[in-house]
């Protein structure tokens, strides 16, 4: 019986051993089974969240070169139709000492309602999608060049500008060296001129001959004709033989083509008749390529640089020629400071301000205290606001503010602070 028992024990053991071993290699399975399906579970999660990632990283880079592209589009509306302004004239144009002038003026306008405003923000959808961007990275620049320079006549500013070039009067030989050799110039037509009077305005460096060197100029004397020009290359190179009535190819003679003319002449020269005003300042605008319709003549507020009263017959001549020429985009200067300067410079007018205007001439309140027919500060200002006013009035910024949304952020600035544009201008 013990026997019996024994064997049922051994019997039991063997079974319950049996059912360890695969209870256990069942358990292994499950073991092995299930880190096979999580390994796969975990292949696929990371499938899924590299694409996830990608698909994050191709979608962000899409919207930026969708904010690139929108950008591009701006700058490529500002270079069809405004790339900058570009004022050709003399002293008036250059303005007192540099400090004060109307195309600075012009420039505080410009940036204050076209420029500084500018927000890519409402050129792109869904903007607070990309919080990280940095918005301030995207600005716009229209230029306002002055290009003003001394008391130069047409035919000087006319040179400068490359229309009619200025030209050697004879022969003469430019060094090997880099020396400083006599040179004598005139306009292309035989006329003087007298570039560097008072400022560069574009002429250096120029190029004579294919060598590209400087002109300066050197006063022999007191009076204003006693002066002479000399030209010094700027690299060393071959002796140059350079004829009588070769181009003198100013620096400027290529550049700012592109850019909104707006030209004053007359102040300075001996012009016999307002025909020849008109033909002059028509030469000078037929460099600009382009939006060659585009464009602002100043009338002069003097003849030949004198304020004499017995004159002014002659003023009202010019100005009937100048605007039958370019109508509305011509500014009858003189007749704006007699008629609405005053009152738009919140000045009263003096006894020699009445007696002025009573002769058909500018305002003493607007002429410069250092004499001549240069104008002050007050006045130049003006004239600057005049000249934003009549291109706005023109439509020469109706593009640019379409495209860049220009007319929705006024509004949006103007909701929150009205006096916005007084503030800034200020």
């Amino acid at each position: 019986m013990w026997e019996n028992e024994r064997k049922k024990t051994i019997i039991r053991n063997v079974i319950i051993c049996l059912l360890l071993v695969v209870a256990a290699a069942g358990l292994l399975i499950g073991v092995s089974v299930m880190k096979k399906q999580i390994a796969a579970e975990d292949a696929l999660l990371s499938a899924e969240h590299d694409s996830q990632r990608q698909e994050l990283n191709d979608a962000r880079e899409g919207n930026l070169e969708a904010v690139q592209k929108e950008y591009e589009t701006d700058l490529e509306t500002l270079s069809q139709y405004l790339p900058g302004i570009v004022c050709w004239g003399d002293s008036l144009t250059a303005g007192s000492s540099g400090n004060v002038s109307y195309p600075l003026t012009l420039q505080k306008y410009i940036n204050a309602y076209l420029c500084d405003i500018y927000d890519l923000r409402y050129s792109v959808d869904s903007p607070e999608s990309y919080s990280r961007l940095n918005w301030e990275d995207y600005k716009i620049s229209i230029p306002v060049v002055n290009l003003g320079a001394g008391q130069e006549d047409s035919t000087t500013i006319l040179g400068r500008s490359g229309v009619m070039p200025y030209v050697t009067a004879s022969d003469f030989v430019i060094p090997a060296k880099k020396e400083s050799v006599a040179i004598a110039i005139v306009s292309e037509n035989g006329k003087t001129v007298t570039p560097l009077t008072a400022g560069n305005a574009g002429v250096n460096p120029v190029t004579i001959a294919g060598v590209e060197g400087t002109l300066t100029r050197t006063a022999n004397g007191q009076e204003w004709s006693q002066y002479s020009y000399q030209f010094t290359r700027l690299e060393e190179g071959a002796e140059t033989q350079v004829p009588r009535g070769t181009e003198i190819v100013t620096a400027c003679k290529e550049a700012y083509r592109d850019y909104i003319h707006i030209v004053w002449l007359g102040t300075y020269g001996e012009f016999t008749n307002p025909e020849t005003l008109v033909s002059e300042t028509k030469a000078l605008l037929s460099r600009q390529t382009g939006n060659s319709e585009r464009y602002l003549v100043i009338g002069p507020c003097t003849y030949k640089g004198t304020w004499n009263p017995q004159l002014t017959y002659s003023m009202d001549a010019i100005d009937s020629a100048m605007l039958q020429a370019f109508g509305n985009r011509y500014i009858n200067l003189r007749k704006y400071f007699i008629e609405d300067g005053l009152r738009d410079a919140g000045i009263t007018a003096t006894k020699s301000d009445t007696a002025s205007i009573s002769q058909g001439k500018v305002p003493d309140s607007f002429r410069s205290n250092a004499g001549g027919a240069d104008l002050n500060g007050v006045a130049y200002d003006l004239l600057g606001k005049l000249v934003y006013d009549r291109m706005e009035l023109l439509g020469y910024f109706d593009e640019v503010r379409e495209e860049l949304n220009l007319d929705k952020i006024t509004q949006e600035i103007l909701k929150s602070d009205p006096t916005y544009f007084e503030t800034v201008l200020k």
